[in-house]
């Protein structure tokens, strides 16, 4: 019996990690016991049936349980653009090309519409949603130069291929989601910090108004 196993997370789908997730779920709910919580995992992960799983020794058991978890735990890097479904699909480059000094500013988000960012972040934490989150933040290219530069579809919501999103190598949605999460909190760190400048400018404007109350000129 030659058993297929998965070695990374660019061998692993996102929609096989969402049934992953609901498993761990149920094992902690006490739904499933540890054992077949394992064959489940084993056939999620594999091309075995679950009938199988019970035919195969404990050394490789554990060998195999031990190789998913490692392609499960493996860090990714955050990659821009890849191809599904003979389309290809890029990360938004709006997002992708802030820097920090930009951010500031905050203008250089302008381009990412309310209902991309709104999705997004009501995505994040679903894990259910996590396909949907894949539709906003990547979208087909439509074009491209030879530096690396591309364009991409304008946003109709994530209806149109958020299914398909669930095929995306696991490495991908990790290192977009983990982009995404950094972003965000980079973000919200500078809107209080420009909310705490703002408001520091207007009591200080305050405090020097009421200070020359009364004054009379010279």
């Amino acid at each position: 019996m030659k058993i297929v196993l998965a070695e990374n997370q660019s061998e692993i789908t996102l929609g096989q990690y969402q049934k992953y997730l609901k498993l761990i779920a149920r094992l902690e709910s006490g739904e499933l016991d540890t054992y077949t919580f394992n064959r489940r995992k084993i056939v999620l992960f594999t091309n075995l049936m679950f009938k199988d799983t019970t035919n195969i020794i404990q050394v490789d058991f554990e060998s195999i349980i031990n190789q998913i978890d490692t392609a499960l735990n493996e860090q990714a890097a955050f990659k821009s653009r890849f191809k599904l479904g003979g389309v290809e699909f890029g990360f938004i480059p709006n997002i992708n090309n802030v820097t920090s000094e930009e951010m500031m500013h905050l203008d250089a988000l302008d381009s990412i519409t309310q209902g991309e960012f709104i999705d997004a972040s009501n995505n994040t934490n679903d894990v259910e949603n996590l396909h949907k989150l894949m539709a906003v933040l990547f979208r087909p290219i439509t074009n491209k130069d030879s530096f690396g530069n591309y364009e991409i579809a304008s946003y109709k919501g994530t209806k149109k291929y958020c299914e398909l999103m669930k095929e995306i190598p696991l490495s991908v949605a990790n290192g977009a989601l983990f982009f995404f999460v950094n972003l965000a909190t980079e973000l919200q760190e500078v809107i209080q910090k420009s909310m705490k400048e703002v408001q520091k400018k207007e009591q200080t404007q305050v405090t020097t108004s009421k200070s020359g109350d009364g004054t009379q000129p010279s």
